[in-house]
């Protein structure tokens, strides 16, 4: 018993227990001898988007990666809907998260899959952290922040169940307030806030860089506010998007890019196509070499990855040129001629990805190049 108080933070595990816990056993209990309220569903999904895109949009894209800028006001914003989901503060929150960036997959990584997906997805969280808080020095100073961590317990706690049990009494329902608007809300966002290191990690593809355990999960997306494309976030941790395509559920993408329209986001950073298109042409090459690398497509190979490299240094050349263009002038005609030249380049170079892709899926299931003809 001594080294389990020693190994564990008791405190947070028994949080982590009681939580769902009390979400799968009173839940049923409490809708059957009381029924369901529909302003106990609303709460839940309302507190679960607030909550949930305070940690996506806050914690993450904003103060761990910096991937785009916006106004104190909007920090103070985003820190307090952060907070209602419960996660710890945001010192602690980036400091393990660009960690985790910056030493995944090794001993250092505070929730590396290589340890398992428990420890993955919940383990690291109640073993007693002996990592110190570093390479936050950039957000310490500022106002949100530094009143967070004086009093983020009282906010957290308050924002979390304090706050659903009074709108509960609002209709005559404390109980059910708390329950749909705190209990169950704070579980899920933990669950699925937590999949993303250990599903993530586990299940899905990898399109962008062959030598991580991140994966793109479609299906994590949905539940994360599109942070399932989690391949993709790792080779481009600091691009505010996750999901790229247009396609792509990525609503914290979308929040993000829709607040810049009223200048209440602003110097959204972006990964350059060519080096997207770049990293998925690398990672077929890197999937081609694995199953042979002496195989009768290796001169096509060859072929395709010298034309892919020309078109990239071009494409590499043509979008740094119109970036520059565009921070001194550019007339509508010229932006519109620089557009369609790189439209070009792009549709060249899927076309390569496409040609990459069919090699790929025929040394799979063992298709000579004779058989296609």
């Amino acid at each position: 018993m001594k080294k389990i108080f020693k190994k564990y933070d008791m405190p947070i595990l028994f949080s982590l227990i009681i939580l769902p816990l009390l979400s799968i056993i009173w839940t049923p209990i409490y809708i059957y001898y009381n029924g369901i309220f529909w302003q106990e569903p609303v709460m839940l999904f309302l507190g679960w988007f607030i909550s949930g895109t305070g940690i996506t949009v806050g914690y993450h894209r904003l103060f761990s990666h910096k991937a785009f800028k916006t106004y104190p006001l909007i920090e103070w914003l985003y820190m307090f809907m952060g907070s209602m989901a419960l996660q710890n503060t945001i010192i602690h929150w980036c400091s393990d998260h660009r960690r985790h960036h910056k030493k995944l997959d090794t001993e250092d990584d505070p929730y590396s899959i290589k340890k398992g997906f428990l420890h993955a997805h919940v383990g690291w969280i109640v073993k007693k952290n002996v990592q110190c808080i570093e390479n936050v020095s950039d957000l310490e100073e500022k106002s949100s922040i530094k009143f967070q961590n004086k009093y983020y317990w009282l906010i957290a706690l308050s924002l979390s169940f304090v706050v659903p049990l009074l709108i509960g009494s609002l209709y005559g329902r404390p109980i059910g307030g708390l329950l749909w608007g705190g209990i169950i809300r704070v579980t899920l966002v933990h669950h699925f806030t937590f999949f993303i290191n250990s599903f993530c990690h586990f299940i899905g593809k990898r399109n962008y860089d062959i030598n991580t355990t991140a994966r793109d999960s479609w299906l994590m997306a949905f539940f994360t506010f599109g942070e399932g494309y989690h391949n993709f976030h790792h080779k481009f941790q600091w691009d505010y998007r996750n999901g790229i395509k247009w396609y792509s559920f990525d609503p914290s993408k979308w929040i993000i890019k829709t607040l810049s329209y009223f200048n209440i986001t602003y110097s959204l950073r972006k990964a350059p196509t060519y080096s997207i298109i770049s990293a998925k042409i690398d990672t077929l090459n890197n999937k081609i070499k694995q199953i042979s690398v002496n195989n009768n497509y290796s001169n096509r190979v060859l072929s395709i990855t010298n034309d892919t490299t020309k078109n990239l240094k071009l494409l590499k050349a043509l979008e740094t040129k119109y970036e520059l263009k565009k921070k001194i002038y550019i007339s509508k005609f010229e932006k519109l001629r620089y557009e369609h030249s790189i439209k070009n380049y792009e549709k060249e170079l899927e076309k390569s990805i496409s040609s990459l892709m069919i090699i790929l899926y025929n040394l799979k299931n063992h298709i000579s190049p004779t058989h296609l003809s």
